[in-house]
């Protein structure tokens, strides 16, 4: 297929943004998370007037810092290079990055609450992004496995994001239309937020 929009890579280039998206965002709070902790800097936060929530919605905020410029240079890469289309608005483009990268923030931080090395991070990290590098759909479509798991499939965060990010930009389709996976993700932000200021600690 040589038409814009039915080409693999069309196809992959979304899969790649969300994998990218999960990637930074779990490994940059984790790591960051995990090695305060572990050189006692978190210790010195009991004494401090500051909420655990407060605390853990901080490093969710960090990482919009850096989101806009990653996924921009990411998609004008692919856009020059490639001639990938953008058919949806780039605005809900936009947010659909926004959320994905807030949902794979909060899993970081869960992941990250109780761990104490690095290690072991890296473990829980692996163990948690793995089944989502295999059954996301990044390089083919999730579809293809068996239909007995696709209720899991769909469940996960990277699975949403890829989907939503791929009815934005090669279908065209607005976020209305798109309200299955935006309430996963929506989902995926807020529980794991939830149970990681319950489960946190600062030692």
């Amino acid at each position: 297929m040589h038409e814009t929009g039915a080409r693999y890579i069309d196809f992959v280039v979304p899969g790649l943004l969300g994998m990218n998206l999960m990637g930074s965002a779990m490994w940059g709070l984790g790591f960051s998370i995990v090695d305060d902790r572990r050189k006692k800097l978190l210790k010195r936060m009991v004494a401090s007037p500051m909420p655990k929530w407060q605390y853990l919605a901080a490093f969710l905020l960090s990482r919009m810092v850096m989101l806009l410029i990653e996924v921009a240079v990411f998609l004008t890469f692919t856009r020059v290079v490639f001639g990938v289309p953008f058919r949806g608005s780039l605005v809900e483009l936009g947010i659909l990055c926004l959320m994905t990268s807030l949902a794979f923030s909060a899993l970081g931080l869960l992941v990250a609450s109780r761990a104490k090395t690095t290690e072991a991070v890296s473990g829980l990290m692996n163990l948690v992004m793995l089944p989502m590098w295999i059954l996301s759909g990044i390089f083919f479509s999730a579809s293809r496995f068996p239909a007995v798991i696709q209720p899991i499939v769909r469940a996960l965060p990277l699975t949403a994001a890829i989907d939503a990010i791929r009815g934005n930009m090669l279908q065209g389709l607005s976020l209305s239309h798109e309200m299955a996976p935006v309430g996963i993700l929506l989902a995926w932000v807020v529980v794991p937020f939830a149970v990681s200021v319950w489960i946190f600690r600062w030692r």
